[in-house]
């Protein structure tokens, strides 16, 4: 019964969350199917799942990593223009399977691929639980040639569910994945001088699953999640960050030696506002930095570099995924900050005053690390996090979703695209049932609300597929999105103006690419459009089937909202109810059940023990032949002149219920 109770009062505070939050309905449901016309895919193995992962792209081609290969794929048509196949040999297959891992485990997944020029690519793979990297010659299109292999061990992952990240950058390879067999030693590291973070010290990294990483200005950033140590006296908790490296930095010369100086972290911030937020804690991936706004605009000079992000919460809570947005100069000036830190094992996590601070601010890039003074040196090693956090820009989240059967998993951003009176950052967003949600940000006016519409919702995929990779596609007029799953790449359009037939259809879509212009819903950014409201006095009045006029047709926002609300109050009040009567009942049953089971006796004897602790009633598990009556032997001394005579008697006692003290 206990278990029920826990059980419905999960379900009940997981109900009413998603009652209250929220809520969307998609302006259009589409569902892909095998022989749309539409729809390319790229066929890669028949008989099994390739684990594709996009790993690199230009403006025509794409890399995906897979197990045992790396495909060339053109983004044009989804055509294979050459690949590179890449087996482990058969000894380090045997090894792998002596170290219990499976014949699917130990096999070669391509986890990293860069290019150092125009014609050399460094790709690395798991090989069977012993990482190697290799260095290809493109010739053309036709083929690679291989010039050189070497250990991939802190470059690439042992494992191929272990989420790693790698960028080429200046000429040096950054990469931020494990450094042994049992992943206990993570690590962020530059190749050439074999510059990493702190090791074996969860200060520094605490079981980290890194995301994605970037190149901005003079410094490298790294996005990832982490047990959050400044949270561990209140429970293990994840928090997700953003942590950024100096290109410049070459170590330390005694202290720190061989180890990053400008390594700091700072956690992201994706929640609901309120005096308890709510957060998203676990980052899953990111867009790649861009010029954008998360308001739509009138002029295209008001943007800024920023990068679109996807949060969960941990499987073990209440389902749910959130879209924040991340401005460049906001995650600059956090690092500019105070830093937090612990004075002992034994007391909490505070910031740093700013007297204590070494100057100058040590999150500046040095071109002369290893002449750093030791009294910063030390500091920076027991200082690398951040007291502040990263804001979202909107202060919260800009879109949420509660499922009980999917979460968010991927996002990718078509860049302010102009619409016929403003321009819009379009959201597309991957889901691990295989949909891609179509999205974009609204706003009436400049003060009010942010209201995310949902466009589409497309079934891409099958429902068991995880989309693992999204990439935005335009050149020459083609504009397409390219999805990646394990097993499939595909690509669908970027929009589907043509499939509205009416007006208002057309503009009830509220898609930034469509409007309605020369009689057709057409791509382009003149004519009817209005992705506010979804409305316009310029498509008339609307025909519905059978000749009736459509004068019910209302903002969806507000409908929404109102439906939410009552959703809300109906179940919370439902489910109080049903709780509170099982309550009662659980109560009452065990009363019921104690007073059977305990003699009238017992229970009298057990209530006068209560009440006077220094009485004389027996025991209540001990009753003596005669309880009332009982005889003991006791000694007496009796003193007479001159000496003392001290004689025993055995005399009865009468059991008394009052002590006097």
């Amino acid at each position: 019964m206990e278990i029920l109770l826990r059980v419905l009062l999960v379900i009940s505070a997981e109900l009413t969350l998603v009652a209250s939050w929220p809520d969307w309905q998609p302006n259009s449901v589409v569902k892909i199917e095998e022989n749309d016309a539409s729809l390319e895919k790229f066929a890669g193995r028949i008989d099994e799942i390739d684990h594709f992962r996009l790993l690199m792209s230009d403006a025509s081609s794409m890399l995906l990593g897979a197990k045992n290969a790396v495909h060339n794929v053109s983004l044009a048509d989804l055509k294979e223009f050459s690949r590179i196949d890449w087996e482990p040999q058969a000894s380090d297959i045997e090894l792998c399977t002596k170290k219990q891992k499976t014949p699917e485990q130990c096999q070669n997944y391509i986890r990293v691929i860069v290019k150092k020029d125009n014609n050399r690519l460094y790709t690395c793979g798991t090989n069977a639980f012993r990482p190697k990297c290799r260095t290809y010659k493109q010739n053309g299109l036709s083929g690679y040639e291989r010039i050189e292999e070497r250990d991939g061990v802190a470059q690439c992952p042992y494992d191929p569910e272990q989420n790693s990240t790698a960028i080429y950058a200046g000429g040096k390879l950054y990469s931020a994945t494990v450094s042994d067999f049992s992943s206990r030693d993570p690590l962020i590291l530059e190749t050439n001088k074999m510059i990493r973070t702190e090791q074996y010290d969860s200060k520094w990294l605490n079981e980290p699953n890194f995301v994605s990483s970037f190149e901005k200005q003079d410094k490298i950033y790294f996005f990832f999640r982490e047990t959050a140590v400044e949270h561990i006296n209140c429970g293990k908790a994840v928090f997700s960050r953003v942590a950024r490296i100096c290109k410049s930095d070459e170590g330390g010369q005694m202290l720190l030696y061989n180890t990053w100086t400008s390594f700091f972290k700072a956690r992201l911030n994706c929640s609901i506002p309120g005096d308890f937020p709510f957060y998203f804690n676990e980052i899953q991936s990111t867009s790649d930095f861009g010029e954008g706004n998360f308001r739509p605009v009138i002029s295209s000079g008001s943007r800024y570099d920023m990068v679109y992000a996807v949060f969960n919460t941990p499987h073990n809570s209440i389902r749910g995924s959130a879209i924040c947005a991340f401005r460049y100069t906001d995650i600059v000036q956090t690092f500019e900050g105070r830093f937090k830190g612990q004075e002992s094992a034994w007391h909490n996590w505070l910031a740093v005053p700013r007297e204590e601070t070494p100057a100058p601010h040590p999150q500046m890039c040095s071109n002369s690390s290893q002449r750093l003074e030791d009294t910063t040196l030390n500091f920076i090693k027991t200082h690398p996090l951040m007291d502040s956090s990263v804001p979202a820009l909107g202060g919260a989240p800009l879109f949420i979703q509660t499922s009980f059967t999917s979460r968010f998993t991927q996002i990718a951003i078509d860049w302010q695209i102009r619409g016929v009176d403003k321009y819009h950052d379009i959201m597309f967003i991957g889901t691990d049932d295989g949909r891609v949600i179509k999205a974009v940000n609204t706003q009436k006016g400049p003060k009010d609300k942010i209201h995310t519409v949902v466009i589409e919702e497309i079934q891409v995929l099958k429902k068991n597929e995880t989309i693992v990779n999204l990439k935005v596609y335009r050149r020459d007029g083609n504009e397409k999105l390219v999805v990646v799953s394990k097993d499939n790449v595909v690509s669908i359009p970027l929009h589907r103006c043509s499939h509205k037939s009416t007006c208002h259809s057309c503009v009830g879509l509220q898609d930034p690419y469509c409007s309605w212009v020369d009689g057709r819903c057409s791509n382009t950014n003149r004519g009817l459009q209005s992705v506010t409201t979804g409305k316009s006095s310029g498509c008339g009045v609307e025909i519905l089937d059978g000749g009736r006029i459509d004068a019910t047709h209302q903002d969806p926002s507000g409908v929404n909202t109102a439906e939410t609300l009552a959703i809300a109050i109906v179940v919370s009040i439902v489910l109080s109810m049903l709780v509170g009567f099982l309550i009662g009942y659980k109560v009452s049953s065990c009363r019921a059940s104690r007073d059977i089971d305990s003699p009238y006796h017992e229970r009298n004897i057990s209530l006068s023990k209560r009440s006077n602790r220094l009485s004389s009633g027996d025991h209540t598990y001990f009753t003596p032949e005669n309880p009332y009556n009982k005889s003991f032997s006791y000694v007496v001394n009796v003193k007479t002149p001159g000496k003392l005579n001290t004689s025993v008697e055995t005399k009865p006692v009468t059991k008394s219920n009052k002590v006097y003290l």
